[in-house]
């Protein structure tokens, strides 16, 4: 599955992310996608995709973060083709699509424009590999829902 956000709203509307694996967005200096915001928090969420799924998780931010108008909670949610995210000011549609081929680059933009417009490092850093080096101190990394065993018991 391939996973895009679209920035819909607020700085460099028009331009397209390309997810890889993870994406760690906030303020802080080690984060995939800065964006420069009081509204913001240095840690503020978290995308996970797999090739089955895009999950969302909220990572305590003071400000919260939004799916289709609505404040979600600090589980993982799944997200689904054209849905609304909502960090700060910036408004993302989610755009999922059939796994076409397999990107050596984790994170692609595909507009350009002038200036970072609040953004910061959306191409020039790899994401790390290992969940350690993504997920802030005191998170619990989200795993994938696990599967109930049929008891005949």
């Amino acid at each position: 599955m391939d996973a895009r956000l679209k920035v819909v709203g607020g700085p460099l509307s028009g331009q397209s992310i390309r997810l890889a694996r993870k994406l760690l967005i906030g303020r802080a200096e080690d984060c995939d996608l800065r964006i420069d915001s009081d509204f913001v928090s240095r840690y503020h969420c978290i995308l996970l995709r797999d090739e089955h799924s895009l999950r969302l998780r909220e990572l305590g931010s003071k400000n919260g973060t939004f799916v289709n108008g609505c404040r979600i909670g600090t589980n993982a949610i799944v997200l689904l083709h054209d849905d609304n995210v909502c960090i700060g000011e910036i408004n993302f549609l989610v755009d999922l699509s059939p796994a076409t081929e397999p990107t050596s680059s984790p994170l692609i933009t595909e507009a350009s424009s002038t200036g970072t417009g609040g953004f910061a490092n959306l191409d020039d850093e790899p994401i790390p590999a290992d969940d350690a080096a993504i997920i802030p101190p005191g998170s619990d990394p989200v795993h994938p829902p696990q599967r109930e065993e049929d008891g005949d018991a």
